[in-house]
């Protein structure tokens, strides 16, 4: 049998097709047309991510992806969603290189079409059961929390903001894998790799806002970001390296722990690097 190496930006254009056509498929059925107008453009484009890592982790747990295709829809669907309604809250007019869904079809209407997607979402996650529906709920609610706290939090309360605002949505992707991929005895494991790959992306997302600020691309820093800078200053290099190394040293204590099939081991445990430096990547900075 030839060997058999995975490679993740492949992978990542492979599963963001998919996706995209699961995405057109449950639009498909939507009859009403402001809601089918208003969530179409809320779900375009987007980078997939999420999904992705759903299909990843199943497979790496040596499910089959098929299994995996409902669980990365409703990530996305939710993913999508929390986006929407975080531009009303902050004000912000671009998304993904467009106007933001706010702009164009005013706030309200944003807001009522979320209120459709989201339970849409869950929906398709009790088809993997009463746990899996529980378990996305409750990192629903802590995705909410964590927005408020993004706003209103304390800088000393920065690194449980950015876990509940960002890395609660990783633990939802990777905890669903152990789901598609019927391995619920690894659901806390999932958990906790979740967890520290969100963080260590929350971490370098504020980190590149921070250098913004600095160099006058940014007129003010708001959100996480804010709480960073306030926190440690000028510091705050420092202090990321420190917290995203931290963080990456768990995700991988985590994967440890996870039979992992060793045709996907590198690419899972190169996660960290592949969605961070794409970040760095994107902002034209080299390294952290």
């Amino acid at each position: 049998m030839e060997d058999y190496k995975v490679d993740l930006i492949s992978y990542w254009k492979k599963s963001k097709e998919i996706i995209d056509k699961l995405i057109q498929d449950y639009l498909a059925d939507i009859k009403e047309w402001d809601l089918l107008e208003v969530s179409r453009y809320i779900l375009k484009d987007g980078k997939r991510f999420r999904g992705t890592l759903t299909f990843l982790f199943t497979e790496a747990l040596n499910g089959d992806i098929k299994n995996a295709y409902k669980a990365a829809l409703a990530s996305e669907i939710l993913h999508s969603a929390s986006l929407a309604l975080d531009d009303i809250v902050d004000y912000d007019i671009i998304r993904r290189g467009d106007k933001a869904a706010w702009a164009i079809y005013t706030n309200r209407k944003v807001i009522f079409i979320t209120n459709y997607l989201i339970p849409s979402a869950l929906r398709i996650i009790s088809t993997y059961g009463q746990k899996a529906l529980n378990l996305s709920i409750e990192l629903w609610k802590d995705t909410a929390v964590g927005a408020l706290k993004d706003i209103f939090g304390s800088p000393s309360e920065y690194l449980l903001t950015i876990e509940l605002k960002t890395a609660s949505l990783f633990k939802l992707s990777t905890m669903l894998a152990s789901f598609s991929a019927r391995r619920e005895d690894l659901v806390d494991i999932s958990l906790s790799a979740g967890k520290y790959l969100g963080i260590a992306y929350q971490l370098i997302d504020d980190y590149i806002d921070c250098i913004k600020f600095e160099k006058g691309e940014l007129k003010e820093l708001t959100g996480s970001a804010k709480q960073l800078y306030d926190l440690k200053g000028d510091s705050y290099r420092d202090f990321v390296k420190k917290e995203y190394e931290s963080a990456v040293n768990n995700y991988l204590d985590s994967i440890r722990k996870m039979e992992i099939n060793q045709d996907y081991a590198e690419e899972i445990v190169s996660l960290p690097t592949f969605l961070t430096m794409g970040l760095l990547n994107e902002a034209g900075i080299d390294k952290l």
